[in-house]
């Protein structure tokens, strides 16, 4: 069963998936408010009737996570083609809500840009609230996963200031830098966690790496954040990217009109466009 959050003319509405066949909620009146109500009453929704949808729709990001944090260099592949040693401990910066753009819309390049990057990755989707997790329960906190591009505007990331590291912000936060979807897959349905994630840009296979890659495993990046952090419903944590960002290898920033699209088998493909800013 996938998750949708889809548009039908009259604001987002959680919808499930089944194979091909999308379906709605029967009682209007009681359907999810949104995912992370679905996520917190899984089990109740599941029983409730549904039917197929037969109208068009629009897709909408398939959640909105109150907290999205993503590890820096969490692919051995991806260390080496930047020149750093892995970390001792996973380094985390964290996307905010206005960065999120749903499958088949547009990531925004800011005027002056000359650098934006594609990073290809799963979301990991939090199921119940936690802090102080160990490693080895992490996997009981976990709800499922999603397809994402963590997009970089390298312009701004890389402009370090002595004493202070690359500027995180700027060069992760753009409008529109974190496409996302199309949909959510619950844990049960997707499997072992043994993907891989395969870039393509205007077609061309840009990053194919596999978990197996990760230097911290989901539940290794879950214990670390709850260190001081608690985790809620419907939270996203990343498992960074694989070697072959643009920054690193081809040079080929995206720019306007280019189509990417980004797949992992067993949860899915997630498709955009690059779109300038006016």
């Amino acid at each position: 069963m996938n998750i949708f959050t889809l548009d039908f003319g009259k604001g987002p509405e959680v919808c499930l998936g089944k194979g091909k066949t999308i379906y709605q909620f029967v009682d209007r009146e009681h359907k999810p408010e949104n995912t992370i109500d679905l996520i917190r009453n899984y089990s109740h929704y599941l029983e409730q009737d549904l039917a197929e949808i037969p109208r068009k729709y629009s897709y909408c990001p398939p959640l909105v996570p109150g907290q999205m944090f993503l590890p820096a260099r969490n692919f051995r592949s991806h260390s080496e083609e930047s020149g750093t040693q892995p970390p001792e401990n996973p380094y985390f910066f964290m996307k905010t809500a206005g960065a999120l753009v749903p499958h088949h819309g547009s990531a925004i390049l800011p005027r002056g840009v000359t650098r934006l990057d594609y990073e290809g990755e799963i979301g990991i989707i939090i199921g119940k609230r936690g802090k102080y997790i160990s490693a080895g329960e992490a996997g009981d906190y976990i709800f499922g996963y999603t397809v994402l591009d963590d997009v970089s505007i390298r312009d701004f990331q890389t402009q370090s200031q002595k004493g202070y590291g690359m500027d995180w912000v700027l060069g992760k936060n753009g409008d529109g830098c974190m496409p996302i979807g199309p949909h959510i897959v619950p844990k049960e349905d997707a499997g072992e966690f043994r993907f891989t994630i395969e870039t393509f840009v205007n077609e061309k296979l840009k990053q194919h790496g596999s978990t197996d890659d990760m230097i911290f495993s989901p539940e290794q990046l879950i214990a670390r954040l709850s260190n001081t952090i608690t985790l809620r419903e419907g939270d996203l944590v990343s498992t960074g990217t694989p070697a072959g960002v643009a920054e690193y290898s081809s040079k080929e920033y995206l720019k306007p009109g280019d189509s990417i699209e980004i797949s992992v088998k067993g949860i899915g493909t997630l498709k955009h466009s690059i779109v300038a800013d006016q």
